[in-house]
């Protein structure tokens, strides 16, 4: 027994102890991410004898998202444990898979390179938003990242950049990817003018990456006329086109922010507003005003200290009216109030229209617009002659006054005869309310066209007549109203009066928009200024017209209400029904309407 149990303790004393893991193949490899490698990792475990050992559970162990098939085995009667395959992670770089054998205090680590999967995509690396001055390097040039389906650099893609917008260079075009997966051409210059440029790079069949610069203007070098040279005006009178000089720099870009004094030369008016500063936008910058002074050919310097040794010149020619408006009186009705009324409207109206409009013989006898008070005209008429009386037409507070062109010129379609008549009885209250000069005023208007020569068989002004929105179409009136609808007026452009019976609408502006304005139809004290807008109107009927003549007005108070808006006068059926007749240059005369078409 004693021999027994010695043998036992023997047998004990020898069991097998697991002292060794070792691979069975080389432990380094090399793979794709998120792929298998090519040799299957294996292990052997053997005891101190450098035998196999059976049974002993193997532990394997992936980084970086790695998997294996067997996570946990048993030896075989050799020894050996196999992963059943590595499937690398996703993260290009080294990978490891440990193998963990129970009774070992030291584990197996095998090593992988995982490379790069394809080309998937393209990823800008040079910063956003980037600004340079024309002409110079952008500071960041266009720099690019290839990476696969994971995200990870890959190296050695080629990689072309190229000019989309932008007359600029680049230098290094084509580039190869880097260790990091990072292509940047070597530099690029930009062209020479100012805004946006844009480069791109392309790789393979992938969309391209757009790399968008803001290219700056460079410093101020020069001033140039923008807008306002060469006009025409009135001496006495600011320019219809206020004068912007443009601040550029060497290469034509406008450039912001650059003080810019506008100085007239001798005898050349004056100015308001002398000193303003060019717009980032489009580096231009304007005098308040330019009123012309006495000098024919006048002239207008544009300088800044920024610039030294530059400057613009704008120039104009001060010109006299050219437009003769004669005004005739019939009968002894006109006081000499009433008189200097009817001249201050025709200076007026003469500051509005200053181009010729006819020279036409005229031989009509008298009785001629189908009225009887009218006199035989035998004679060349220069532009237009007005006939006016003063009678008794109705009593005080209705018929103010009429008025209507009656004879015009075959080829201007603009007035050669026409007609006033005020009411005797209407005169003092005109007189005492500051109305008189203003209601002439108005009446002269419609003489001239204003409301009764906006449509004939050469011309369509007005549309709508009749209906609820009838509205004046000429481009100029509507530039000019919308440059003053600060109402934010939403219907079509210009509204005309829909209310009022024959005279009245259809032939002023309307009243609830215009307020107070010369040629809407009420007579309101205070003031009826005549705005660039009726100015505008005569313009495209056809005549020549000097904007800047026209007074202050605005769409919104105060210029739009009067002082006394609570008094105020209908100017109802002001416009006269009269034949109209059309003259030629050698005084052929043809009747166009014979009464009851014009209001």
């Amino acid at each position: 027994m004693a021999a027994l149990a010695a043998g036992l303790l023997a047998a004990c004393g020898d069991s097998p102890v697991a002292t060794t893991i070792e691979p069975t193949a080389s432990a380094t490899t090399a793979a794709t991410v998120a792929s298998a490698v090519g040799t299957v990792p294996v292990v052997r475990i053997l005891d101190a004898k450098g035998k196999g050992m059976k049974g002993v559970m193997v532990r394997w162990r992936a980084s970086s998202g790695g998997r294996v098939v067997n996570d946990s085995v048993r030896t075989l009667p050799s020894g050996e444990a196999s992963s059943g395959g590595w499937t690398l992670g996703t993260k290009s770089g080294t990978q490891t898979l440990t193998a963990i054998a129970d009774g070992i205090a030291t584990p197996f680590t095998f090593t992988a390179t995982a490379e790069p999967g394809p080309l998937n995509t393209l990823v800008r690396v040079s910063p956003e938003g980037q600004t340079a001055v024309v002409n110079t390097l952008v500071p960041s040039p266009p720099s690019v990242r290839a990476e696969d389906l994971y995200g990870n650099p890959v190296p050695g893609v080629q990689v072309v950049f190229s000019l989309l917008e932008g007359s600029g260079t680049l230098t290094g075009a084509t580039q190869v990817t880097n260790a990091l997966g990072i292509a940047t051409v070597t530099s690029w210059r930009l062209g020479t003018g100012a805004g946006g440029q844009l480069a791109r790079a392309v790789a393979g069949s992938l969309p391209f990456i757009p790399f968008p610069v803001t290219a700056l203007p460079g410093p101020p070098t020069n001033l140039v006329r923008a807008v306002g040279d060469g006009q025409q005006g009135l001496s006495g009178f600011p320019v219809d086109i206020i004068p912007g000089a443009r601040a550029v720099d060497e290469f034509g870009n406008p450039v912001g922010n650059v003080p810019v004094t506008f100085t007239p030369g001798p005898n050349s008016g004056t100015v308001t507003v002398g000193t303003s500063t060019t717009d980032p936008a489009n580096g231009t910058a304007f005098v308040g005003s330019w009123t012309l002074g006495s000098a024919q050919t006048q002239t207008l310097v544009a300088t800044s200290s920024m610039i030294p040794g530059r400057s613009a010149t704008f120039t104009a020619t001060a010109v006299q009216t050219q437009y003769n408006l004669e005004v005739r009186f019939i009968g002894d009705g006109a006081s000499p109030q009433v008189r200097d009324a009817f001249a201050a409207a025709a200076a007026k109206w003469r500051r509005i229209i200053v181009g010729d409009v006819h020279t036409i013989p005229v031989n009509i006898p008298a009785g001629g617009c189908g009225l009887s008070w009218l006199p035989a005209i035998n004679e060349t008429i220069n532009d237009v002659v007005i006939y006016a009386r003063i009678v008794s037409i109705d009593g005080p507070g209705r018929i103010l006054g009429q008025a209507a062109p009656c004879f015009v010129g075959i080829a201007s379609r603009l007035t050669l005869i026409g007609i006033m008549e005020f009411d005797l009885d209407d005169m003092p209250t005109l007189t005492s309310r500051g109305l008189l000069t203003d209601v002439v005023l108005h009446e002269m208007g419609h003489v001239l066209g204003v409301g009764t020569l906006w449509n004939d068989r050469s011309r369509t002004l007005l549309t709508g007549a009749g209906t609820p929105d009838p509205h004046f179409t000429g481009p100029v009136a509507r530039a000019q109203f919308a440059a003053l609808n600060t109402v934010t007026y939403s219907g079509m452009p210009v509204p005309v009066e829909n209310t009022g019976g024959p005279g009245t609408r259809d032939a002023h502006w309307r009243e609830t928009i215009f307020g107070r304005e010369l040629m809407q139809g009420f007579a309101k004290a205070g003031g009826m200024p005549l705005s660039r807008i009726t100015a505008g109107s005569l313009q495209d009927m056809g005549y020549v017209v000097n904007l800047a003549g026209a007074d202050a007005f605005s769409l919104t108070a105060p210029l739009r209400f009067g002082v006394d808006d609570a008094f105020r006068l209908p100017l109802h059926g002001d416009v006269r029904d009269l034949p109209l007749v059309e003259v030629d240059a050698r005084g052929r005369q043809r009747v166009l309407r014979e009464g009851g078409g014009i209001r």
